[in-house]
């Protein structure tokens, strides 16, 4: 999939200043709220606040939207007015995903209108939970799935251990990467430990995370940097492209600084090779 999800910087959608705010965000995808960051009696506002940007940033800019629950009667007024008010963000975010026909529907809807608006679920019920490859695989609209840590701590409701957020983890990414969707990780809460924000980011990288979701604006860096491709990473993943391309190689596999490789390392390595240029791509835009 041709995109780059390292950061999300989440950003309510009441905030003042929201356009020099998008402008200033060196997150690759800048997530503007409508859900748990805006209170019942201000939805209405917060909508109404999308109108002051111009509308071209919707399609210059990396810019996502996170509705409220399309189970819930605020997430359709989010839909209609959307769709009322031309407004179509490269990136659709839906909270609380527990069934593939919430999915297919909101898919449905985005074909009426042309849209060409790239849909992430956000799992962070145990039901949803649950449900994941039914999620994944009754959908053909859905992008990638991302961690909602806080909400499904609340609903078992005691704080997720290490080990047991681990396991979910774990089991997103399985199901996620097995239908070729991306997975995201769950915010760091933490705001002032960039050990913390570290550790996380390097297991959840271990495990095929693309990206993270950034509460604040000084995760995004961190974030950036550990899920980029290190130049040793790079460099290693030239040589082996190199070394099985190479017309004089007898097998299909050879060895590189005492390492077997073959095949799945080459694919590894275009890939890898294939975010820096996404990256690349980026920084000479911002440059512009």
């Amino acid at each position: 999939m041709d995109m780059l999800a390292r950061s999300w910087l989440c950003i309510p959608a009441l905030k003042e200043g929201l356009k020099e705010k998008i402008a200033r965000s060196a997150a690759d995808i800048t997530l503007l709220d409508l859900e748990d960051s805006i209170p019942g009696h201000k939805k209405q506002l917060a909508r109404a606040r999308l109108l002051t940007l111009e509308k071209t940033m919707w399609s210059r800019c990396e810019l996502a939207i996170r509705v409220n629950a399309l189970s819930k009667p605020e997430g359709i007024r989010d839909l209609v007015f959307l769709m009322d008010n031309n407004i179509v963000p490269k990136y659709l975010v839906i909270p609380k995903v527990e069934s593939s026909g919430e999915l297919r529907i909101l898919g449905e809807l985005m074909s009426v209108t042309g849209a060409c608006t790239k849909i992430f679920g956000v799992v962070e019920t145990l039901k949803g939970l649950r449900r994941i490859d039914a999620i994944i695989n009754g959908s053909v609209d859905i992008c990638g799935l991302i961690l909602g840590g806080a909400d499904l701590s609340s609903e078992i409701a005691f704080r997720l251990s290490r080990s047991a957020l681990m396991q979910v983890k774990c089991e997103m990414a399985l199901a996620a990467l097995s239908a070729g969707v991306k997975v995201i990780d769950t915010p760091c809460f933490t705001l002032m430990s960039e050990s913390q924000l570290r550790d996380e980011i390097e297991s959840a990288r271990e495990l095929g995370y693309s990206g993270k979701i950034a509460i604040h604006p000084s995760q995004v860096n961190l974030i950036n940097e550990l899920f980029s491709p290190t130049q040793i990473e790079l460099e290693k993943a030239k040589a082996i492209i190199a070394s099985l391309s190479s017309s004089e190689l007898p097998t299909a596999v050879t060895s590189i600084d005492g390492e077997m490789i073959g095949p799945p390392f080459e694919i590894l390595a275009k890939k890898l090779l294939a975010t820096q240029q996404l990256i690349v791509s980026k920084d000479r835009k911002k440059a512009l």
